[in-house]
């Protein structure tokens, strides 16, 4: 594989698939014995660590691919393991929701109806994705999952590009408490600011108030 991927017979991100498989298979394994409840037990996994290295050990190049694979796929497993809910906002909704204001609400307020929602992100919600080439594409698909003892949620945002399924990762922390324009403000210090997370953060957290509003406001 290492003489294919010098000659460009097999491209990198090919051979990043094909050297994965081991370690998500190791990874189904793990997050099926943890119930799926918070990525950093399934990533942590001695089995897990072990074909991660075993596949590591030939191409030390694809750790940050690989890594990012892990977690993309952590997410579906979870949303999966949570009953695959599905749920899609009309455009006109997806376009009010881009300016949502976050006054009012508190990190208690944000509960998912199951540990994994699908959102199908209509073009009207404005959200893009870059590919390598720095080019911007629609994105299409969402993923949240929620992870308890620490409240968290880690958001997954998917696009189609010429260069194949393009994904960024966003995980929010939401102590209990707080107001969501502290959680935001907090986040914000710690953020790389190579990626506008905003515009992500405000529309995902709209549509699911607006498709599961919490108790005290529904």
């Amino acid at each position: 594989m290492d003489r294919d991927i010098k000659s460009g017979t097999i491209s990198l991100p090919h051979a990043a698939y094909i050297l994965s498989t081991v370690p998500l298979v190791a990874l189904e394994d793990a997050a099926r014995r943890t119930g799926h409840r918070h990525l950093r037990d399934a990533l942590d996994d001695d089995a897990y660590q072990e074909a991660l290295y075993v596949a590591l050990s030939f191409h030390p190049e694809l750790e940050a691919t690989l890594n990012r694979g892990a977690i993309q796929y952590w997410l579906r497993l979870a949303w999966e393991d949570g009953g695959k809910d599905t749920r899609t906002v009309n455009g006109t909704l997806a376009a009010q929701l881009r300016t949502m204001e976050l006054h009012g609400y508190r990190t208690d307020d944000l509960r998912l109806p199951h540990r994994g929602l699908h959102l199908v992100v209509p073009p009207e919600a404005g959200l893009e994705l870059s590919d390598s080439k720095r080019v911007k594409w629609t994105a299409t698909d969402l993923l949240v999952v929620e992870e308890s003892e620490p409240h968290l949620w880690r958001l997954c945002l998917e696009a189609l590009t010429s260069e194949g399924r393009a994904a960024h990762v966003l995980t929010m922390h939401l102590p209990p408490g707080m107001s969501l324009e502290t959680a935001v403000a907090q986040h914000e210090a710690k953020a790389a600011p190579n990626f506008d997370w905003r515009p992500l953060w405000t529309w995902a957290l709209g549509a699911v108030l607006s498709l599961t509003p919490p108790a005290s406001r529904a």
